[in-house]
């Protein structure tokens, strides 16, 4: 059974005897933002309404895979010497089809996983309610079809008014292997400044501040939403609760996340005719809000279209986007049917087949064409006339979000840690020393570079500093330049510290950063490693990720690991392709790989008792299962299980095989268990060949689980290992320490 993971006041995670403890994983996995039956994913064709009509009778049992393959794939996970697993689901997935209307199948079929999990042991879940762009009807993944209804929408008419592109309008219907035209790379996230997306995340944060008229059954829409979703997570958590209380008991489940990367719709928005100056996302057609307002009401509009370039997006010409008649709200007729299915009934005011915003006075139509009426209406408090913007969302409609997710979780658990996520690359609330901070808090904080994801490379040479530009700290982005793959991991590893930083100033030193999200594609440069089987772009990508992390001493939850990825598709989900096991790679490496269990030599041999590594999360050498991974060297890392004192720094030549960690020891009355524990990959280090250097006490290595036990003295202290092909220059510390070899 794991030990149960606490919070020291300093922010770290450690165990109940104040030993520092990391949690690194992987996100399993994004099948769940697509239903299995009728498997939905993003490739698949949009032949007809029907896809829309039956999008409420749908199931994600097996999702993300059958229970019978969970023993193989979670011993893949932790022959990487993972030990932490983030769980994604999605709203639809437990309340597709209608309000209330709970999927305990699919939640009985999670909770048998998650056994599944717990009989294996050695593995920490926690769970991520998900949410890409709000729902797959508007291009990502998250909530299910009726809220769009409940907001007034007809999804089925998006396509043509450009309410979201959704990655399905692309795929041949008579031939799913053969996209009609090119899918623009991380099209996807240009959804969030559409219509249909950007409505529904100002409606669900601040319906009651900008769209007043609004209400459903008696209340504002930002309650009616909040409450569903609340009321679905909070039942999905309690049944995990009630019908296997042992996944708590034993340390299986240790916390939820409070959404996935939230986002503040219009909110903030401070001239919606025009597009924002740090709006850095532009691939397209790229209409502004008061655009999209005029396509949604079915009104043909002119709008500017992007290309996208290393240092940012550029115009490249405009189109006339025809709507083709179609409204992409529910016309009178529509709306009374679903009403009366949902048991909703709205007040007067609110009027059928019309723009939420129009009715709210921000825009208008005339015998003179469209009017621009209210440009502030979403950046300025009309009661305290303060000026809205990111820091005002964040801290008000955001915070507000989270109060009552903290007040409802902490009824039903008070143990578990709350993961408290922000919208990304923004900073956290301001709410250090309130009642929203508690010592079983954790900041989740995302990171992806910038010109990876977007362009699907990796270039050694020169790249740009993502936080930065987003956090506008250069008048050009051409300030932001980093030249030289050794700057590049620098400035990979300052701007994890400067959101750490951040955490800590805004909630509190007791408040770990916990990147749950940051990885890498791997169809890097139109996918030729996977005909090349070259893998050396994307190894030197995640080594540069692990860099940062391991500078940092991060605890991480990789995105992702998916079980049904294919160098076809990815993910199955816009073309997403950032698994790194890929069914389509297996035996490109070989199956069960055994290392030497040659014999150490040390000045002390200290038995390690096999049942305390395995609640460690560690396997067995015989059990290793590296089949299927990609950029393999790079995903398997030496890193600090357990830290007896606090962590100094840590680093990982991948090049050269050494790995140096540097502590510093706390005193203990009991020698014996002064021990800092390793966990050491074969792959990189294997027994023969391997030397160990450290400053003082000694060490020994177990072979069966790859760990090496360091036993040290108080205070400042190093251990350098490196597997010795040769042997290494002298070490920089002269300090007198063991060597076997």
């Amino acid at each position: 059974m794991p030990e149960k993971v606490l919070i020291s006041p300093s922010g770290e995670f450690c165990d109940e005897n104040g030993n520092v403890v990391l949690l690194r994983g992987v996100n399993l996995d994004p099948s769940v933002k697509y239903p299995a039956s009728p498997l939905q994913s993003t490739h698949y064709p949009i032949v007809d309404s029907t896809f829309f009509e039956k999008a409420l009778d749908v199931s994600f049992l097996n999702h993300p895979m059958p229970l019978e393959e969970v023993e193989l794939h979670i011993n893949k996970i932790k022959s990487l010497g993972y030990n932490t697993i983030r769980f994604p689901f999605t709203w639809e997935s437990i309340e597709h089809e209608g309000p209330g209307q709970y999927d305990f199948q699919y939640m009985d079929y999670v909770i048998k996983f998650l056994k599944k999990i717990n009989e294996i042991g050695g593995i920490y879940v926690y769970l991520d309610p998900h949410q890409d762009v709000w729902s797959r009807f508007c291009g990502g993944s998250g909530a299910p079809i009726w809220t769009l209804y409940c907001a007034g929408f007809q999804p089925a008419r998006f396509r043509n008014t450009e309410a979201a592109i959704l990655h399905n309008y692309f795929i041949n219907n008579r031939d799913i292997n053969q996209p009609n035209e090119q899918y623009p790379k991380m099209l996807w996230p240009t959804n969030y400044y559409r219509l249909a997306c950007q409505t529904m995340f100002t409606l669900f944060f601040g319906g009651k501040m900008f769209a007043p008229r609004c209400l459903i059954n008696g209340v504002n829409i930002q309650d009616y939403l909040q409450d569903c979703f609340g009321n679905a997570v909070m039942t999905f958590y309690t049944r995990i609760r009630s019908v296997a209380p042992e996944l708590f008991e034993n340390n299986c489940i240790i916390g939820l996340e409070s959404l996935n990367e939230p986002n503040c719709g219009y909110i903030g928005t401070p001239d919606y005719l025009l597009l924002q100056k740090d709006r850095k996302l532009k691939l397209g057609t790229t209409p502004t809000a008061f655009q999209s307002f005029l396509l949604g009401e079915g009104i043909d509009t002119t709008v500017d279209t992007y290309t996208i370039s290393m240092f940012g997006p550029s115009k490249s010409g405009s189109k006339v986007i025809s709507c083709k008649g179609d409204n992409a709200w529910l016309n009178k007729e529509e709306r009374d049917v679903m009403d009366k299915k949902f048991g909703w009934v709205r007040n007067q005011e609110w009027l059928p087949g019309r723009c939420i915003w129009r009715q709210h006075g921000v825009w208008d139509l005339s015998s003179e064409g469209a009017l621009l009426i209210k440009p502030d209406y979403f950046s300025k408090n009309d009661v305290t006339n303060e000026n809205i913007d990111d820091h005002y969302f964040i801290n008000n409609h955001f915070v507000e979000y989270y109060e009552n997710l903290h007040s409802r979780f902490r009824e039903i658990d008070k143990e578990a840690l709350l993961f408290l996520q922000p919208p990304v690359f923004k900073e956290p609330p301001k709410i250090k020393d309130t009642s929203l901070i508690d010592n079983r808090t954790v900041c989740a904080c995302h990171f992806y570079d910038g010109l990876s994801l977007m362009f699907k490379t990796w270039n050694k040479y020169f790249n740009v500093n993502t936080f930065g530009i987003v956090r506008k700290k250069y008048s050009n982005p051409i300030f932001s330049l980093v030249l030289g793959e050794g700057n590049i991991r620098k400035c990979f590893e300052s701007q994890l510290k400067e959101m750490k930083d951040e955490v800590k100033f805004l909630l509190g030193d007791g408040v770990p950063a916990f990147f749950t999200e940051i990885g890498m594609p791997f169809d890097m440069e139109d996918k030729a490693a996977y005909t090349s089987n070259d893998y050396s772009l994307q190894r030197a990508a995640m080594d540069s990720l692990g860099y940062a992390l391991e500078k940092n001493h991060f605890s991480f939850s990789l995105w992702c690991y998916s079980t049904e990825n294919s160098h076809m598709w990815g993910e199955g989900w816009n073309n997403e392709d950032f698994s790194i096991w890929s069914r389509d790679d297996l035996s490109s490496i070989g199956k069960n790989i055994n290392r030497s269990q040659g014999k150490i030599i040390t000045h002390e041999y200290i038995k390690i008792e096999p049942t305390s590594l395995v609640d460690r999360g560690l396997l067995e050498s015989d059990s290793i299962d590296l089949d299927g991974f990609r950029a393999t060297e790079s995903l398997l890392r030496p890193f600090p299980i357990k830290i007896h004192g606090h962590f100094q720094s840590a680093e990982f030549q991948l090049e050269n095989l050494t790995y140096t960690l540097r502590i510093f020891g706390r005193k203990t009355s009991d020698t014996s268990k002064s021990a800092t524990y390793i966990f050491l990959p074969a792959y990189h280090f294997p027994l023969k060949s391997l030397l160990v250097t450290s400053s003082s006490g000694s060490f020994s290595y177990d072979p069966k689980y790859q760990v090496l036990t360091w036993v040290h003295n108080a205070g400042d202290g190093y251990i350098f290992i490196q597997a010795a092909k040769r042997r290494p220059a002298t070490h920089n510390d002269t300090d007198s320490g063991c060597i076997m070899c």
